[in-house]
């Protein structure tokens, strides 16, 4: 008896939640006003904070990708589960990866081979996303979106930051960037490398670049930025 009586009970707010849904998408579908958008504008803050990178950074590579996220709520009436909504969010994203300029890099010279051990890639963050283009959409029980809908989307935009940090890190993304990242970094070093006389010395001197995260072996030699010509 008791069980019939929940069941009643909970068709009973089904229903009522139905009559609601309906006169809500009637009354939002009736625009008895209109809105006319100023300028946006942002004063001047007064929490800004400046700090300097010790030694600086060197972007070295770039992901471009665009991220789908989602989610799922579930919803329940004593007990009984009534429905669920499935938020959607689609954004563009940009995976910015750099190291740090380290005081002193390894470089050892095997024949006319010189390998540099570069510090390992780390992700900037936050990631950059552009809300411009972000899509929402949700999806679930139609008698809960109009109620839920919105909620939903903004507490999944909410949680977006925090995933893309997540995936920023993912070995696969890492890997992703290697070799576009080793190619920076061979640039950046070659402008003063060509300035040692161990490279002027070299018949077909080359670069290798390793990161502290490869297998790179035993290097001794250590050069100095601070001691090489600008």
């Amino acid at each position: 008896m008791r069980n019939s009586k929940v069941l009643i009970l909970g068709l009973a707010t089904l229903c009522i939640g139905a009559v609601f849904a309906f006169v809500y998408m009637k009354l939002t579908s009736v625009r008895l006003w209109s809105t006319n958008q100023g300028e946006v504008r942002s004063a001047s803050s007064n929490e800004i904070m400046v700090m300097r990178t010790p030694g600086g950074l060197l972007e070295v590579s770039r992901i471009y990708a665009t991220e789908i996220c989602d989610t799922k709520f579930v919803y329940e009436v004593l007990g009984f589960e009534i429905g669920e909504t499935v938020p959607r969010i689609r954004v563009p994203a940009v995976y910015r990866y750099q190291i740090e300029l380290a005081p002193e890099w390894k470089v050892v010279r095997t024949g006319e081979v010189f390998t540099v051990v570069a510090p390992k890639v780390k992700p900037s963050l936050p990631v950059a996303v552009d809300l411009a283009r972000m899509e929402k959409e949700a999806s679930g029980t139609w008698l809960l979106l109009p109620f839920t809908e919105d909620e939903a989307l903004d507490d999944l935009e909410r949680q977006i930051t925090v995933k893309l940090g997540e995936k920023a890190f993912l070995p696969a993304y890492i890997q992703m960037q290697r070799e576009h990242a080793r190619k920076t970094v061979m640039e950046f070093v070659k402008k003063w490398l060509i300035t040692q006389v161990q490279w002027e010395l070299a018949a077909q001197p080359q670069i290798r670049v390793l990161f502290e995260d490869e297998q790179v072996g035993s290097i001794d030699t250590v050069i100095s930025l601070a001691d090489l010509p600008h």
